[in-house]
């Protein structure tokens, strides 16, 4: 369809959906901008006491940067709190239009358990025939596995399905040959070979779940607007059994509907797709999606792995809107059992988002999607950047220690004891960024009665907001290591492959921890020595980085473990609302 072929609606409704995304991301940046220099002032101040030259201009650049990132970030959620205060917004009109038989639901699945994934869709099959206007929707179950056992297993679970709902003629199974492009390239070939007999396609992942009325919601949406290309929901985890899991759902149930809307509110139509748990219009899909490799070799070049950011940016470079639904719907997902699952998808991400520096000066991307493929990058890149201001900050401190008088002269630092600027701001200012949504999340959940009942009470809120965020602090200087190392091993030319996903929640391997954390643990003791001989004050306000990294094995050993989870639960402890009262479409068996 070309773009002089559609409907569009009035000018003056154009005008005020472009505006209104300019004056908030406007506003935005001025927060941000205010927040940045006025805590760099502070800092600067705090540096002028001792320190002069390079070396200090060192340390202020770095940090710069990383307020600049935490800032854009606490913005960012503030504009989301503020309009969830300011009450709903008017959603699309539900028409009675019937859409089920312009709707195909796509799952690519790559080497995953096929009973899970089969009794995932059965709950979702058995939602969406509650929907009557979705009725005659038809289920393509897209293969891109390799092994003959997951395959043969894959087919046994579709047939069941079939005779399950006597459906034979909507129930489709495509084990693809040649699974060059992964999963974009998956998805390209469905809409290229099947396509063009539906008008709306529903994408699901793996340990997708959607409820009838969320993809109802979702069909609605696109059929109410002919510019619509896309449409994402807010995805929320469920059903973790490991403390880790546990934890990521209830703080995404928790503090993730303010960011999800202000990224609706700062993007507006030129919002993102992260790749599952969202409707496309076929066609529009099919006219802008189709990606081409990028120049060179992986793992900065060649195939794209985090198409959804690329194809959301192709969409709109094609005249087509792509829009997030921030609102509480039954879109659900399951979240990685341990910090060590997490860390290997985590690695992927890493990969596909630094290759979209590239298309940063690409032709026709608007500054939308630019800005977002900028922050997407940055995710990653700040972590080495959290980094070499520590170790600049750490040389600069051991310099003041006796013996290390060459350490000094390179760069002399003096701590005068009429310093008037407190370093316990300096830490402060930048946690309370962090932590300030948490609280306002949790504040707007308990002031919700049905939110509150569902996550255990205000107690069990309160006490699981303040156990998420100490994990959360502890986490974070090991997760600066590891994105670290990624980077590394990325600009070396290492790449990340293609492999599944661990899903299960299992205990993990004691080998394997100790593996992956040996050299975090190590780095803990040796900085904790080194600075704690220098200043004692100093080793005060490190103790949470230094803390995580000594204990990163053992809270990786707990955060795995499915016995620990289940005793959380049963004292109410990030408890969310789809465990409190299950919906249906995550209750296997029914």
């Amino acid at each position: 369809m070309s773009n002089q072929n559609r409907d569009y609606p009035a000018a003056s409704a154009v005008g005020q959906a472009r505006t209104r995304p300019l004056i908030l991301s406007a506003l935005c940046a001025l927060l941000t901008a205010a927040l940045t220099v006025t805590i760099t002032l502070e800092f600067d101040r705090f540096l002028s006491i001792s320190l002069h030259g390079a070396y200090k201009w060192l340390l202020l650049g770095l940090f710069v940067v990383l307020t600049t990132w935490i800032s854009a970030n606490f913005c960012q959620s503030l504009i989301g709190t503020v309009s969830l205060l300011a009450g709903r917004r008017r959603g699309t009109s539900p028409s009675d239009r019937v859409i089920g038989r312009r709707l195909a639901v796509v799952i690519p699945i790559y080497e995953e358990d096929p009973e899970a994934v089969h009794a995932g869709l059965e709950q979702v099959f058995a939602s969406l025939s509650t929907e009557s206007r979705l009725n005659g929707f038809h289920l393509f179950i897209l293969s891109d596995s390799r092994k003959d056992e997951t395959i043969q297993a894959e087919i046994a679970a579709c047939r069941h399905l079939r005779l399950k709902f006597d459906a034979a003629d909507r129930i489709f199974y495509r084990q693809r040959k040649d699974n060059r492009g992964r999963k974009a390239g998956n998805i390209q070939d469905f809409v290229e070979t099947w396509g063009g007999a539906y008008e709306f396609a529903l994408v699901l992942d793996a340990d997708s779940r959607m409820d009838g009325p969320a993809v109802q919601r979702l069909a609605d949406e696109l059929d109410g607007d002919p510019q619509l290309g896309l449409v994402q929901t807010w995805v929320r985890p469920v059903r973790g059994t490991t403390p880790f899991g546990r934890m990521q759902q209830f703080a995404t149930s928790v503090y993730g509907q303010a960011s999800a809307e202000g990224v609706r509110l700062l993007m507006g139509d030129s919002a993102t797709y992260w790749g599952h748990n969202a409707m496309m219009r076929v066609q529009a899909f099919a006219e802008c999606c189709g990606l081409a490799e990028l120049p060179g070799h992986a793992p900065l070049g060649g195939e794209i792995l985090s198409h959804d950011f690329v194809e959301a940016a192709m969409l709109r470079r094609g005249g087509w809107k792509v829009k997030v639904v921030a609102d509480r719907l039954g879109s659900f997902e399951e979240p990685p059992p341990s910090l060590l699952a997490h860390a290997a998808r985590d690695r992927r991400w890493c990969q596909g988002n630094l290759q979209h520096i590239q298309l940063l000066v690409a032709d026709g991307i608007g500054w939308t999607n630019r800005l977002h493929f900028f922050m997407g990058a940055l995710a990653y890149l700040a972590s080495p950047i959290w980094m070499m201001f520590l170790v600049v900050g750490a040389v600069g401190l051991l310099s003041t220690a006796p013996g290390l008088s060459a350490i000094s002269e390179a760069a002399p630092v003096s701590l005068p004891s009429d310093v008037h600027v407190d370093p316990w701001l300096l830490v402060a200012i930048p946690l309370g960024m962090l932590f300030l949504p948490k609280v306002i999340g949790t504040l707007l959940t308990m002031a919700d009665p049905v939110l509150r009942r569902g996550h255990g009470g205000v107690l069990a809120l309160f006490f699981s907001m303040l156990a998420e965020m100490v994990f959360s602090t502890l986490n974070a200087p090991v997760m600066m290591l590891l994105h670290t190392r990624f980077v590394g091993e990325i600009i070396a030319g290492a790449s990340s492959g293609w492999k599944p996903g661990k899903r299960t929640g299992e205990q993990a391997a004691l080998v394997d921890v100790l593996s992956a954390h040996g050299v975090h643990m190590m780095i803990g003791v040796v900085a904790a020595a080194a600075i704690g001989w220098a200043s004692l004050e100093a080793l005060a306000i490190a103790s949470p980085v230094i803390a995580g990294l000594i204990l990163s094995a053992p809270l990786t050993m707990a955060g795995s473990s499915p016995a620990l989870g289940a005793a959380m639960r049963r004292v109410g402890l990030y408890l969310i609302p789809e465990e409190v009262h299950p919906p249906k479409v995550l209750t296997d068996g029914g």
